[in-house]
C-alpha cells in the first residue's frame, strides 16, 4: 500500500509540474501569485515546484512585475536555452531542418537538396549527414538537444514510429524513427506534416487557447491535423486527418476512380494547375497571375478549388464543430479568389448555426514553418501530461 499511495503522490506531483509549465507556455511570463491563481494549486506546491524548476533550469526568474502595492513579485518564464530541438521535413527532392529554442524560436534553418535518397537506407544516411553539419553549423552538441522530429507526408504511426504509407518516397511499413535514433543516438519522433503544424498551433501558435480545433492545409496535397479536448487526435494506426481524399465528385468517383472524385484530386494546386492545359501556367502564381490579368479560366479554376473546399469544410465542422478552423499550407497564397469562394461554400453548407462561434484563420505555410513543425513534435513530447506520456510508453 506504501507503494501505491508514493507512486500516486508522484503521479500528482508530475502532473502539478506539467500544469505550471503549460501555464507559462501559454500565457510567456508570470508571477507565483498568478500561477497560483490560474493553475488553482496551493501556494505551498507552486512555491516547491516552481524552486525546483529553477534549480533545474527549465525556469528562470526573468525580473521584477508591476506594482501593486506589498511585495514586488518576481516574474518567472520558461527558460529558452534549456534545452534544444531539431526539426526535419522530407520532401520528394529535397530535406529543410531548423533548430528551435524549448519555446520554439527558431535559431537555425538550412535547405538540403534530395538526389537519390529514397530508399529507407539511403534516407537514414542523407539524414544523419544533414543532422550533423545543422548541429554543427549551429555552434550546438548533440547532448544540447532533447531530440529529433521528423515530419513527412503520409499515414504514419508516431507511437511506434512506422511509416505505414509514404506517397512520396514508395514506402510501407518502415520502421523510420527507430532506424533514425539507432544511427544518431538520440530520441526521434515522426509523424505525418500536417500534424506537425496542428502541433505547433498548438502550443505556441493561434491554437495554444483552444481545447477544439482543426488545421487544415492546401498545397500539392490537402490535408487535416484535429485537436480535440486539447489532444492531437491522430486516430488508429495514425490515420486520422485525410480530408483531401473524401470524395466530392461522386460522378467522377463511379466513371473514373474513386481517387479521381477525391477533395485533393479536385482542389489542390495540381488540379487546378491540370484544369488549365491551354493557359501556359506551370505553378499556382501563374494562376493567380493569369487571374489577376482578367483570365476567366484561370479564375473559374480557382474558384472551384475554393468551392470544393468550402464544401469539405463545412461537413468538418457540421461533425466536430471546433472553435478554430486554420487554413495554411502554400496554397493559400492563392488569395482572394480561392479564399472567398472557399468561405462562401463553408458558409452555405455548414448546418444552421454551427459556424456562428467558429474563428477562421488563414496564415500562409512556407518551408521554416514545416521544419519549425517538425521541430515541436520534440517540444510537444516534453509538454505532454504524465498520463498521456505513460499511454505512449506503455
Amino acid at each position: 500500500m506504501r507503494n501505491a499511495i508514493r507512486g500516486n503522490r508522484d503521479l500528482i506531483k508530475a502532473m502539478n509540474r506539467n500544469l505550471l509549465l503549460n501555464i507559462l507556455r501559454r500565457e510567456g511570463v508570470l508571477s507565483r501569485t498568478q500561477l497560483t491563481e490560474i493553475s488553482g494549486l496551493s501556494v505551498g506546491a507552486v512555491s516547491q515546484i516552481t524552486t525546483e524548476l529553477i534549480e533545474e533550469k527549465w525556469v528562470f526568474e526573468s525580473g521584477e512585475g508591476d506594482y501593486t502595492g506589498g511585495r514586488r513579485q518576481m516574474l518567472l518564464r520558461l527558460n529558452p536555452d534549456v534545452g534544444y530541438a531539431l526539426g526535419l521535413k522530407l520532401m520528394e527532392r529535397r530535406v529543410v531542418c531548423a533548430i528551435t529554442s524549448f519555446e520554439a524560436r527558431m535559431l537555425y534553418y538550412s535547405e538540403y537538396p534530395l538526389d537519390s535518397a529514397h530508399a529507407p537506407g539511403e534516407m537514414v544516411n542523407a539524414l544523419e549527414a544533414i543532422v550533423e553539419n545543422a548541429i554543427s553549423s549551429a555552434g550546438l552538441n548533440r547532448q544540447d538537444f532533447f531530440g529529433i522530429g521528423v515530419g513527412l507526408a503520409g499515414v504514419i504511426d508516431p507511437h511506434e514510429g512506422v511509416v505505414h504509407y509514404s506517397p512520396f518516397f514508395g514506402w510501407h511499413n518502415v520502421p523510420m524513427a527507430g532506424l533514425l535514433q539507432a544511427r544518431l543516438g538520440m530520441p526521434v519522433t515522426i509523424e505525418n506534416d500536417v500534424n506537425t503544424l496542428t502541433l505547433s498551433e498548438h502550443l505556441f501558435g493561434a491554437g495554444r487557447h483552444h481545447q477544439n480545433f482543426i488545421v487544415v492545409t492546401v498545397g500539392r496535397g490537402v490535408g487535416m491535423g484535429m485537436v480535440l479536448q486539447g489532444q492531437l487526435y491522430q486516430g488508429t494506426r495514425g490515420g486520422a486527418g485525410e480530408l483531401g481524399h473524401i470524395v466530392i465528385d461522386l460522378a467522377r468517383a463511379r466513371t473514373v476512380s474513386p481517387e479521381a472524385g477525391s477533395l485533393e484530386s479536385l482542389a489542390a494546386d495540381p488540379a487546378v494547375l491540370e484544369s488549365l492545359p491551354n493557359e501556359n501556367c506551370a505553378t499556382l502564381m501563374d494562376v493567380v497571375q493569369a487571374a489577376e490579368d482578367g483570365n476567366t479560366a484561370a479564375q473559374e479554376a480557382l474558384q472551384r478549388s475554393g468551392e470544393y473546399l468550402g464544401v469539405a469544410l463545412a461537413g468538418v465542422v457540421n461533425i466536430l464543430c471546433p472553435s478554430l478552423i486554420i487554413i495554411s499550407g502554400e496554397g493559400v497564397n492563392a488569395g482572394a479568389f480561392r479564399l472567398e469562394p472557399m468561405m462562401e461554400a463553408l458558409r452555405r453548407y455548414t448546418f444552421n448555426g454551427l459556424l456562428d462561434h467558429v474563428e477562421v484563420i488563414v496564415e500562409a505555410a512556407d518551408d521554416r514553418t514545416w521544419a519549425r513543425g517538425a521541430a515541436t513534435l520534440v517540444l510537444n513530447r516534453l509538454f505532454a501530461s504524465p498520463l498521456v506520456q505513460t499511454e505512449i510508453t506503455s
